[in-house]
């Protein structure tokens, strides 16, 4: 069964992505700086993106979005009535 974020998970999945490599890059910075070991610092922010990857790029039920993306039916090749794309192909036209 396969799960679709909508925009908005994708904004937080995105959000939370970055707030876990800089806690985890600030912390580590800090120990770094009074441990005076450049390698601690490294160490840690390789850890935030390594937890940070395993939390947010499987595609877990918790960023299953509310509005799940709408598609056409298999074989529609016209485009909507609203389409702006439509409008604009129409003002070449003329």
């Amino acid at each position: 069964m396969a799960m679709h974020a909508d925009m908005e998970a994708q904004r937080f999945c995105e959000q939370l992505y970055q707030a876990i490599i800089l806690i985890f890059s600030v912390a580590g910075f800090i120990v770094g700086y009074f441990m005076e070991s450049f390698r601690i610092t490294v160490y840690a922010v390789f850890g935030g993106v390594c937890i940070a990857s395993a939390i947010c790029v499987p595609d877990w039920g918790i960023f299953a979005g509310k509005d799940p993306p709408v598609w056409l039916p298999e074989g529609i090749t016209k485009r909507p009535p609203n389409s702006g794309i439509k409008a604009a192909e129409e003002k070449k036209e003329t």
